[in-house]
């Protein structure tokens, strides 16, 4: 039998519970009070109805003239983290990246979608870093690089002659440069057709993942319990799309594993990354445990770099349209240093600066990725006084800082010039636009090298201008960009045409 308590020690407990209950709440108060400033949320859904669902970075802009450079939100029970500035993104996610480095766990590309291997968005785990190993040697030795630069001039040999058949059909060959460039460097795979059945498949498969991927779909990340929802439902059309998508992304996994296995037996191409990839596995006994990530590594390689390459490369003709002058000075100066006997090479990228001014300023001018990849905290940090929780969804706001007007005055113009050395201000976009800390883009001197082939060899063989009407008149690109994960510029017209005689001899005599 428990003892009966005397009045005094009764309440001498009562006000100690009292008091213990009154300092967790002040303490879970306070926590709250500490976080960083931001929009005051709404119940249930947090943030997410101040959030414009076009252009979100730009938003977020606006807001830093309010909040500061770093927002917390709520969208429903997740906390997000917004970085408006170069300098919050470095000191979180370069000098902190041990606890900068998860990414926010997507219940809609990890398990419905079948993306569970893509290196891009899994957590920071053992198998990312073993993919991380997996990309070194064919994306950063010296002699990887090389051959990267091989398979990219023979491909903008292909765009060229491309160019000068159908230059109406501009951006589809430029695609396809991005995309073969990539086929062929990861399978070992060369495209020799538009309607390449390699090709095909895995655009079927990239498109249908974005087109699962929208807005409404993504509600499965923030309600997890969404995902349990019969897809025969009314309503649950996001999981029929999703079970559609996961299919043909599976397909296009084995079929291009299989593209990989046949390179090994003709032996030939050994130096693409996935058939070398098979062989190491395969000689050191783990190609059996590893060949699920091995078939999903070399889709991710492909939808990481094509789409982000490809579509700097678009912005570069339209900034050549509205800015001739910059294009003018860059033929000038491949003129002056090439002459016009031959096609540039990587071995002339270091005597080429003007080029590679317009090179950064492409890059600076629409950001690629706007929002960059989401990462994670998976500890709780304090930053200048503030509590981020652990579990916080992190995103940098990399369009922002390429246009900010403090570390690139008048960003709003295409002015190759501010990367010039003269000028204060030379923060070199690049090392925005990757992204920051242990998740920066692998990929990223594979893109910046494919950027420059084309802009090298198209600016010193073609003229881009404006079209005209039927009537003559120049038709002027509006210079627009689609909101989404990738900033792709809008649809526009422009005239391609070869610059000389000799620069069509070039392009039609050189197989160097």
């Amino acid at each position: 039998m428990i003892p009966s308590l005397g009045i005094e020690t009764a309440l001498a407990v009562a006000v100690f519970v009292i008091l213990t209950c009154f300092g967790l709440l002040r303490g879970q108060l306070s926590r709250w009070r500490d976080l960083p400033p931001g929009p005051p949320p709404f119940p249930i859904l947090g943030d997410i109805p101040q959030i414009t669902l076009e252009f979100p970075e730009k938003c977020f802009a606006q807001w830093r003239k309010k909040y500061g450079d770093v927002i917390f939100l709520k969208m429903f029970n997740t906390p997000v983290l917004v970085i408006n500035s170069i300098t919050a993104a470095r000191e979180l996610l370069d000098k902190r990246s041990a606890i900068y480095s998860d990414r926010p766990y997507s219940v809609l590309n990890l398990e419905l979608l079948g993306w569970e291997h893509d290196f891009g968005i899994i957590p920071y785990n053992e198998e990312l870093c073993r993919h991380r190993r997996w990309m070194y040697q064919p994306f950063f030795s010296k002699t990887s690089l090389a051959a990267i630069a091989d398979v990219q001039r023979n491909e903008a040999m292909t765009l060229l002659m491309a160019l000068l058949r159908e230059p109406i059909k501009f951006e589809s060959h430029i695609h396809r440069y991005a995309a073969s460039s990539l086929l062929q460097y990861v399978y070992g795979h060369r495209v020799e057709s538009d309607d390449d059945e390699y090709l095909h498949i895995i655009e079927t498969a990239l498109d249908e993942t974005m087109s699962s991927a929208a807005p409404g779909a993504a509600l499965v990340d923030f309600l997890p319990f969404l995902k349990h929802i019969p897809a025969w439902l009314p309503g649950a059309g996001f999981k029929r799309r999703a079970l559609k998508a996961k299919k043909t992304v599976r397909e296009a996994a084995r079929r291009t594993y299989a593209l990989a296995m046949n390179k090994i037996k003709e032996d030939c191409m050994n130096e693409a990354v996935l058939p070398s990839l098979i062989k190491k596995a395969s000689a050191n006994g783990t190609l059996e445990a590893e060949q699920p990530e091995i078939m999903m590594f070399g889709l991710t390689l492909y939808g990481a770099a094509t789409d982000t390459t490809q579509t700097v490369i678009r912005v570069f003709v339209l900034a050549m349209v509205l800015y001739p002058d910059a294009f003018t000075k860059a033929q000038e100066e491949l003129d002056r240093v090439i002459g016009c006997d031959r096609l540039p090479t990587v071995e002339d990228r270091h005597a080429l600066p003007y080029l590679e001014c317009v090179l950064k300023e492409t890059f600076r001018f629409s950001c690629p990725g706007p929002l960059g990849v989401p990462h994670a905290t998976s500890e709780n940090d304090e930053y200048r006084g503030y509590c981020i929780p652990k579990g916080t969804t992190i995103l940098p706001n990399l369009w922002l800082m390429s246009h900010d007007a403090e570390v690139y005055p008048d960003p709003e113009t295409f002015r190759p010039e501010r990367f010039d050395g003269v000028h204060a201000n030379q923060e070199d976009p690049r090392n925005i636009v990757f992204g920051f800390g242990r998740r920066i883009c692998p990929g990223r001197r594979f893109a910046d090298s494919s950027v420059w082939q084309a802009m090298a060899n198209i600016t010193a063989t073609f003229d881009i201008r404006k079209a005209r009407d039927v009537r003559g008149d120049e038709i002027t690109p509006a210079g627009t960009f689609a909101s989404g994960l990738i900033n792709h510029p809008h649809k526009f017209q422009c005239s391609i045409t070869h610059r000389s005689g000799q620069a069509a001899a070039l392009i039609l005599g050189d197989r160097r």
